[in-house]
């Protein structure tokens, strides 16, 4: 088929300007590493102010067809190879738009690309392998980053790397994570669409400050764990090849979690969460997280704001559910079992099953009886609401009153019949802090303001309408 397209070198050379030069070098080098070889030299030095010199030199077999040097997207026998990087056939070509000339020599053909554009193909001498050269418009400055930033590549297993007549040490892996599940990109034959597929593979972790993450010893993106991160198989990605999309690095953060678990110095990273919030993070990940942000004793805050109050007595981190992303609760919950407050410490008067004695108005005492008189007189001066009074027993209840939304319960399994035989501060105390119930739950700041504003008005109340307390005086 005759092509029906034109590239314009000015329009990739704009599309790639704004990217960062080691970028753009770094494929030259992922070309050679894709090659069976076993050795690759860079040479990076300045011939100007404003111009520099890259070189890259590989002793591979070299050019299978020349035409590769020029042709984008041609078919290339990496795109069913999934342990070699490439696949666009296009690598090599961004430097060269970008270039103000260059030359590649392998085998014996050099293609030229000379400064005012075109390109030249000439016989030239023999050589094993095949160097590239090209003169950029990078600065003194540009010149030396890229050639720090080739330093940091991972050097792949029985290749000598050398950069500027420095080798390039191989790192010492602190971690290898094996038989891992990861998405690739394949093409089963030529012509075939590439197919999204998911292998099994292994990835390589070392410790730094910096974290990155690799495909197979190649820089792609920044990544805020702590780790470079390599990974030994095709990573998807786009053609410029510098970031993978947002579910591939959740994968990532998510077996390093897994891996590192017992040592994450900071639980609340956005990886960290991003990892619990994976739906295949292990059950044991998902536990240490919990247990290094919160310790040993953690639950989620519920509505049952008594049973939050119990759960922090008892030395519990009560965690408000909004502080967790859905995904992240739902996986601590579902994978940890993490539970609410209300779940660990139930109330004892509405959670067991067991019988509460409720006791009769003919077992009422008279100062059980003029109380119900005393609270009904308080509930209409203070909230406005004719207060009902029962009395029940029940041990396991820790409270010696409960506000139920109409009334007061008092639980005479913790106050004696003679406490209602006087009313005074402690009984009036008691019924105003039942009373403000009625507005706020529990006793969080809510309930404190309308504890403080029912003390304050039955002050002022027993000032101006002292009849209103008088009933307790009464028995």
């Amino acid at each position: 088929m005759k092509a029906r397209f034109e590239v314009s070198t000015e329009g990739m050379r704009a599309l790639q300007a704004g990217r960062e030069p080691w970028q753009l070098a770094k494929e030259l080098v992922s070309n050679a590493w894709d090659e069976a070889i076993t050795r690759c030299e860079v040479k990076l030095v300045s011939i100007s102010p404003r111009k520099a010199r890259l070189e890259v030199y590989d002793d591979g077999a070299g050019f299978t067809d020349i035409k590769d040097a020029w042709t984008l997207m041609g078919h290339t026998p990496k795109r069913g190879n999934p342990n070699v990087r490439g696949r666009f056939n296009i690598g090599e070509k961004e430097i060269l738009s970008v270039a103000d000339s260059a030359v590649i020599h392998t085998k014996d053909s050099k293609v030229i690309f000379p400064k005012t554009g075109g390109r030249l193909v000439r016989k030239a001498d023999m050589i094993k392998g095949t160097k590239i050269t090209c003169v950029l418009p990078w600065g003194n400055r540009q010149a030396e980053d890229v050639a720090k930033a080739l330093k940091l590549l991972i050097v792949p297993k029985g290749i000598t790397y050398v950069v500027n007549g420095d080798i390039v040490p191989s790192k010492q892996t602190y971690k290898e994570v094996s038989d891992i599940a990861l998405d690739t990109v394949l093409q089963d034959a030529p012509g075939e669409p590439m197919r999204n597929s998911r292998r099994k593979t292994s990835i390589e972790l070392y410790k730094t400050e910096k974290g990155m993450l690799y495909e197979m010893g190649i820089p792609i993106q920044s990544i805020e764990c702590k780790y470079l991160v390599n990974v030994m198989q095709k990573v998807p990605l786009p053609p410029n090849r510098d970031v993978v999309r947002d579910s591939y690095l959740q994968d990532i953060y998510r077996i390093v979690l897994e891996a590192t678990k017992e040592e994450i110095s900071e639980p609340s990273a956005t990886w960290v969460r991003q990892a619990v919030e994976d739906k295949e993070v292990t059950p044991e990940a998902v536990k240490a997280v919990i247990k290094q942000r919160y310790g040993d004793k953690v639950v989620l805050r519920s509505s049952d704001t008594e049973a939050n109050e119990r759960a922090e007595r008892a030395g519990y981190i009560v965690v408000h559910p909004r502080a967790l992303s859905p995904d992240e609760r739902s996986t601590m919950q579902e994978s940890a079992g993490l539970v609410h407050s209300s779940d660990r410490f139930p109330s004892p008067y509405s959670s067991s099953g067991e019988p509460i004695e409720e006791i009769p108005e003919d077992k009422w005492t008279d100062g059980m009886r003029h109380m119900a008189k005393y609270v009904s007189s308080v509930g209409k001066a203070l909230i406005n609401v004719n207060a009902k009074v029962c009395y029940y027993r029940y041990f396991r209840d820790e409270a010696a009153a409960r506000w139920d939304g109409s009334g007061i319960r008092f639980n005479m399994a913790k106050l004696s019949k003679a406490w209602f035989d006087d009313i005074g501060e402690e009984q009036t105390g008691l019924i105003v802090h039942e009373m403000a119930h009625c507005q706020g739950n529990g006793h969080n700041w809510e309930y404190q303001k309308s504890f403080e504003r029912l003390a304050g008005k039955a002050i002022h109340l027993a000032l101006k309408k002292p009849e209103i307390f008088s009933i307790g005086k009464e028995v």
